[in-house]
């Protein structure tokens, strides 16, 4: 029986399971807090509960994780060189605010029929890349419309060569899409990520070590493809997403279902995304993530920031659900003894009026790395190993250290009544200290004037709403791809028709696809969100860890393309970025295309870690009308794309 490993490093846990790779059987599955300071000591604790002797008959790892996405958002990584060819930098309006640390505009461009369209400076590039490489630890490369002819950038990256020991990234290896600030964006992001994803593999390879795994480790990408950890660790920014992507990937394989909605309803967030055809729906558009806008194809997942561990507070006299994340306060209290106490004073305590920043809660999570300044020091010390309200914080450190920042770092966090603090206070769930998550709840419901029992009632119909609206806006997007969906306006709009029950006006919703449901907490809501929207519930048996199910029984997928267009002169041209070839006839060019891709995706898999290889090609056209007597429309490009799908190739 061949046997495989999967890991998923979640905001909140770190699942682990066994199974077996021919039957899909789960063997044996664990979780462990997620340890975001060192995502190893997750790991290690949640491989700790496995058996041992099933982890030394593993012939796969599978490795998802939220490492990529978080080091983005929280500005880490390697220090980089964007080296932008364009065709004239004087004229160049390059849009404020970039990866990189250093931006140098280089003349050269390629022209849309893979022609060279402005000669490449090679000078200049020369005299930055001399000049920049004792200030950085990485080069990205991106060239004008270098997806049609690879040339100019290869130019640039032999130049680094020449010139240093750093690696180097180029955009036309990630995307083949166009938008050159997005690619350079996704190259310096990939550069970026570089060290962080080396380090995180290593560990990850010696905690294996530790554990007698010698299986080879694969990595799940944003689209929910596996890929070699080689080729992920030169690729890094393609992990984006990885472990939302995961959690399809699992929910596809724990149902067999080709078409459903799929929700992972996890400690952080709820990830909604579709299946159709028995295949994850997929962005062109590219994953945005921190702020940037990138080119890494990925699952088309909306993102909701509803989860066991969102926030729920009084804002404006109402109840409010996240988005921001909290550390519940009976897994707070477990493990801080007084700040249990604390709590059930207060909550014992006759009523009064709270003062300012004495219901809102913090811990300290890691110490910052960077430099900080006496009184954020007295902060951290303040905070380190214990729980405070925001009133005694003040009291010992003054009101002037930028807690709010500290909280976005992901340094400090806070500690607050959460849903998974709602199914402690109802008896649904007993892994930490039921008694402070009453406590809390007593200490809701005195500022909102209500009962114990209908504050619980309140946060629970919150969530149900919540996961309610993100379904429904998901699936109308899906539909009908309008900005109105998006919108603020659009929300608070859907949200009142969601909510009308009872109203002078009633709305009601009905999804047609089965509703899966996954994650640890998904059969306490999920019941009832999916009978108040019609929809059929399917909660698969470990469903708990779909995630690291997902890590370890994905596939290899790798595409190609390449543009067939009218040449300017009589015939067609087939451009990609490694090939420009003229044709006096189509069918010819139609011919040549498809085994250009059809190699080039094979040859991408292979590289990927891929076997047994089912290669697919497809057209898509774009042609414009013409006019009255002169035919149906003429020929602008066609699309040629190859799909190669396979076994890890060690298991194949």
């Amino acid at each position: 029986m061949r046997l495989g490993l999967g890991i998923d490093t979640g905001g909140t846990y770190t699942d682990s399971v066994i199974a077996a790779l021919d039957t899909g059987e789960v063997l044996a599955k664990a979780k462990a807090l997620t340890t975001r300071e060192d995502l190893v000591l997750g790991i290690r604790g949640s491989l700790a509960q496995l058996d041992r002797e099933l982890l030394t008959e593993v012939r796969l790892v599978g490795l998802s994780t939220t490492l990529a996405t978080n080091s983005i958002v929280e500005c880490k990584g390697a220090r980089v060189a964007l080296l932008l060819a364009v065709p004239n930098p004087a004229n160049f309006a390059l849009p404020p605010g970039n990866p990189a640390e250093q931006t140098v505009l280089i003349a050269g461009a390629i022209a849309r029929d893979g022609s060279v369209a402005v000669p490449l400076d090679t000078a200049a590039a020369r005299e930055a890349i001399e000049r920049l490489a004792g200030q950085v630890d990485a080069f990205a490369v991106s060239g004008y419309f270098s997806i049609y002819n690879q040339e100019q950038e290869l130019q640039l990256k032999e130049l680094v060569a020449a010139c240093s020991e750093l690696p180097v990234v180029c955009g036309h290896e990630l995307s083949g899409d166009v938008g050159l600030l997005e690619r350079a964006v996704t190259a310096a992001l990939n550069a970026r990520l570089l060290p962080v994803i080396g380090e995180l593999l290593a560990a990850v390879r010696a905690v294996l070590d530790e554990c007698g795994v010698l299986a080879p480790v694969m990595v799940v990408k944003g689209n929910g493809a596996l890929v070699g950890a080689a080729v992920a660790a030169q690729r890094p920014v393609e992990t984006i997403l990885s472990g939302p992507a995961a959690s399809v990937v699992g929910a596809c394989r724990l149902t067999g279902l080709a078409d459903a909605v799929v929700v992972d309803m996890g400690g952080t967030t709820s990830d909604i995304a579709l299946m159709q055809g028995g295949m994850v729906a997929t962005s062109r558009e590219g994953a945005q993530v921190g702020g940037w806008h990138t080119r890494v194809h990925s699952v088309e997942i909306r993102t909701a920031g509803i989860g066991g561990d969102s926030k729920v507070a009084v804002s404006g006299g109402s109840l409010a659900l996240g988005p921001r994340r909290a550390i519940p306060l009976c897994r707070a209290a477990h493990q801080d003894l007084r700040f249990a106490g604390l709590l059930r004073e207060r909550a014992a305590a006759p009523a009064r009026r709270a003062k300012e920043g004495e219901s809102e809660f913090c811990t300290l999570v890691q110490r910052p790395r960077f430099a900080v300044s006496p009184t954020e020091e007295r902060l951290f010390a303040a905070l380190e190993g214990r729980v405070l309200d925001r009133a005694e914080l003040a009291l010992c450190v003054g009101p002037f250290v930028e807690l709010e920042r500290f909280i976005a770092l992901g340094v400090v966090a806070e500690v607050a009544f959460t849903p998974t603090d709602l199914l402690h206070a109802r008896g649904q769930l007993a892994l930490w200290d039921a008694g402070a998550s009453r406590a809390g709840a007593s200490l809701l419901a005195r500022e909102l004037g209500l009962s114990d029992s209908e504050l619980l009632d309140a946060v629970a119909r919150e969530v149900t709403e919540s996961l309610k609206l993100n379904i429904v806006g998901k699936l109308l997007e899906a539909d009908h791809p309008q900005p109105v969906f998006r919108s603020a306006q659009g929300r608070e709009l859907l949200g009142a028709l969601l909510r009308s029950a009872g109203g002078t006006v009633a709305a009601s919703f009905a999804v047609t696809r089965p509703l899966v449901a996954v994650g640890a907490p998904v059969s306490c809501y999920f019941p009832q969100v999916a009978q108040e929207l019609a929809a059929e519930l399917v909660i698969p048996e470990h469903a708990e860890v779909a995630n690291a199910f997902g890590a370890v029984t994905g596939r290899v997928v790798e595409r190609a393309e390449a543009l067939i267009r009218p040449d300017d002169a009589d015939g067609f041209l087939v451009i990609s970025a490694e090939e420009r070839r003229p044709f006096v006839e189509f069918a010819a060019a139609q011919a040549f295309a498809e085994a250009l891709v059809r190699g080039a995706a094979a040859r991408r898999a292979k590289e990927s870690g891929g076997a047994e290889l089912e290669i697919s090609v497809a057209s898509e056209e774009l042609a414009a009308p013409l006019g009255k007597g002169w035919g149906d429309s003429v020929l602008i490009e066609r699309r040629v794309t190859a799909t190669a799908v396979g076994l890890p190739s060690f298991i194949a």
